[in-house]
């Protein structure tokens, strides 16, 4: 590597946890890997309303606000701020990039990567796109001629990305966040969130925004739940308040998903891209309910990586209502079935994927 003082890049990653984390995650162990040679110069730009503008300056980055959103259809008029939102995000990331004269550029896939791509290729930065789902979304697929590399979490999201760019992607897995790594006790944990220690927990996800479907079927089921003896770690969003229960801790978002995961014996969630390596890499067997709204159905494919191995139950959205509690027996009632799911996601899982991520870009930089 060459010897240099400071390695600037630029950064594009949020609207959800789950498109974040993962990034942030990459980003994190490059200044771990250059640390000893050089400093990362790492400038995050997200919008200032959605989770990157609470997170990211918390962890002491540089942050740039900028009002980019995303396509919601012809028939939205918020599909139309796009007139005013775009120009703008263009404008701020220009004059950040010319600031910061950045190395590479990492992007997420959402749609904050798109002024920073037209950005990056006006500058001659390099781009680098990382795609956390099964198959690659709108945004990667449209940036995707432009990259320089593509990391992408599976063999199955390669053969999605068309034959002329597939030489630039890299299987690195997905990236998980390093506190992950090392779970603390599940009875530690459980006391951390007001929970008793020696009672089993289902763990309830519906993605950082939380899911209405997901909350509803849950407090159909809730009364069998306790009544097996079990608790509920339940993470709802914050547009819905379910009735307080003993043994049920409900709240809008969870943080710290190291103890929540730790905490936890049985998930129930969506099945983001994030979500999926998270479930495997801490080996917690779930029931996992893909959006169903997704334009080309990624948390379906999602969703069937983790069932093909044996470590997740797949339950449709429409169905829920009527087939959560089935699902949920099963797991609740048959603790070598759970052990076995375990064991199953322990072998699909891919804790190294932050470090193959990270030295992929260290590679493409020459640092």
């Amino acid at each position: 590597m060459q010897n240099e003082e400071r390695l600037p890049i630029i950064v594009a990653a949020g609207g959800t946890g789950g498109d974040l984390f993962p990034v942030l995650a990459v980003v994190e162990r490059l200044a771990a890997i250059v640390g000893e040679r050089s400093r990362l110069d790492a400038t995050f730009v997200g919008n200032p309303d959605r989770i990157e503008g609470r997170v990211i300056p918390a962890r002491g980055y540089r942050f740039v606000p900028i009002p980019m959103r995303g396509y919601y259809g012809v028939r939205s008029l918020r599909t139309y701020s796009m007139l005013w939102r775009l120009p703008v995000s263009l404008v701020r990331t220009w004059r950040a990039a010319r600031r910061v004269r950045p190395r590479v550029a990492l992007l997420a896939g959402a749609y904050l990567g798109v002024p920073v791509a037209l950005v990056a290729k006006a500058l001659g930065i390099p781009i680098v796109l990382v795609e956390i789902n099964a198959a690659p979304g709108k945004v990667n697929r449209l940036l995707a001629p432009w990259a320089r590399r593509i990391l992408v979490g599976s063999d199955e999201c390669c053969q999605a990305f068309p034959a002329s760019v597939r030489e630039r992607v890299v299987v690195t897995g997905t990236p998980i966040r390093a506190e992950l790594a090392a779970l603390p006790a599940a009875e530690q944990a459980r006391v951390r969130f007001g929970l008793a220690p020696d009672r089993p927990v289902v763990l309830v996800v519906g993605g950082s925004l939380g899911a209405h479907s997901i909350n509803e079927a849950i407090a159909q089921c809730l009364d069998r739940i306790l009544a097996a003896g079990w608790q509920v770690l339940w993470q709802t969003g914050s547009a819905y308040t379910p009735v307080r229960r003993e043994s049920v801790v409900a709240l809008p978002f969870i943080e710290d998903m190291a103890n929540a995961y730790a905490a936890a014996d049985v998930v129930v969630s969506r099945a983001g891209g994030s979500t999926i390596a998270e479930l495997a890499a801490v080996a917690r067997p779930a029931i996992l309910v893909p959006y169903p709204h997704a334009a080309n159905r990624e948390q379906h494919r999602n969703a069937a990586l983790l069932e093909r191995c044996g470590g997740a139950i797949v339950v449709e959205d429409e169905a829920l209502l009527h087939t959560l509690w089935d699902a949920l027996a099963r797991l609740i009632e048959d603790r070598s079935l759970r052990q076995q799911m375990a064991a199953a996601l322990q072998r699909c899982a891919r804790p190294d994927a932050a470090d193959a991520a990270a030295r992929a870009l260290i590679a493409l930089v020459g640092q």
